[in-house]
């Protein structure tokens, strides 16, 4: 009896099992792949079920971009669902690629679909990342003036603020990152953290100031971290009090506190943890530091990723025509109560 085609479904299950991504970036190609399986059964009239997979073309993926694209990429709703679309394809297209490469369905060509989805993909370069870096500033100086509580379990909160925040804006660290380091990690001695396995499965070293250190260690003091397995702790922990260090803090509590410290240091626009990774790069391409090396403490593949981070912030461009144009004075009366 002749083997049974691997279906398109099974195939897919097939390509996560074999997936080596963090589980967050592995549950957003998981949504993105059964978009496409969607797709498939109502736009193509395919089950994945039952359809083997080598009925696949290259124009289904293609197919699928048309219906996930925006029609112009011109307001900031667009933008975002240009971001969202180009999500869902890379999910799309490294299936296409496993397919290929582990001979599930040698006959498809990446290259074929890699100019199949460009030629319905309108152009597009991502604008600068919408943030700040005055109001990260002002989250920075919120938590260093944090007043000592006379509780304990309150004062180990303020601590563990402060060193948090310090850390994702002087290190740029993802929050998935941050959420995985434990206290062997971090290097007092030198001011370097080392992240393993990171987004792509590489590891690197990251680097921190002086500030960023005394902060830590006057949070793991106050935790009461001693005696032997301290370096097994958690850097960052959940829910913990004194003397007992807590499970390691998990990013969507990350990303409430810092939400709640936005709000709390009078910040209006959306700031998340990402935001400090985004405001490290402009900080440090404004004090000049090569791109080449933002791109290594980012810890970005590819050149072209870190572009979108390396740009002229508004600040510089404001700075620079108004050396040639005079300083900007708001007119009289206007604005004043």
């Amino acid at each position: 009896m002749a083997d049974q085609p691997v279906t398109i479904q099974a195939a897919v299950e097939d390509f996560f099992e074999d997936l080596r991504l963090s589980p967050r970036s592995k549950k957003t190609y998981r949504i993105a792949i059964q978009e496409f399986l969607v797709y498939l059964r109502e736009h193509c009239q395919l089950d994945p079920a039952c359809a083997p997979v080598t009925v696949l073309t290259e124009d289904h993926a293609a197919g699928f971009a048309t219906t996930r694209m925006p029609a112009d990429v011109r307001s900031p709703e667009e933008v975002s669902q240009m971001r969202t679309a180009q999500t869902k394809l890379a999910a799309v297209r490294k299936f296409y690629s496993y397919l290929v490469s582990f001979d599930v369905h040698p006959a498809l060509s990446t290259e074929k679909l890699r100019a199949r989805i460009s030629a319905v993909m309108p152009r597009f370069t991502p604008p600068p990342p919408d943030v700040s870096t005055a109001d990260l500033d002002r989250i920075v100086e919120y938590v260093r003036r944090l007043p000592r509580e006379g509780n304990p379990s309150r004062d180990l909160r303020r601590l563990k603020l402060r060193a948090l925040v310090l850390f994702l804006y002087r290190t740029g660290v993802r929050v998935s990152e941050l959420c995985a380091l434990r206290r062997r990690d971090i290097d007092l001695a030198s001011g370097t953290a080392h992240i393993y396995r990171a987004k792509g499965g590489k590891s690197r070293t990251v680097h921190f100031d002086a500030e960023t250190a005394e902060a830590l260690v006057a949070y793991w003091t106050a935790r009461g971290d001693a005696g032997r397995g301290t370096d097994s702790l958690a850097a960052f922990s959940g829910r913990d009090k004194p003397g007992s260090p807590g499970r390691p803090i998990s990013p969507r509590t990350v990303e409430h506190l810092i939400g709640q410290l936005a709000q709390a240091a009078g910040v209006e626009r959306q700031i998340t943890p990402h935001s400090f990774r985004h405001g490290l790069a402009t900080e440090l391409v404004r004090r000049r530091v090569r791109e080449s090396t933002v791109q290594t403490i980012l810890g970005h593949a590819s050149p072209a990723t870190t572009r979108i981070y390396v740009h002229k912030t508004a600040l510089e461009v404001a700075e620079e025509y108004q050396e040639a144009f005079g300083r900007y004075r708001r007119p009289p009366g206007w604005g004043t109560s």
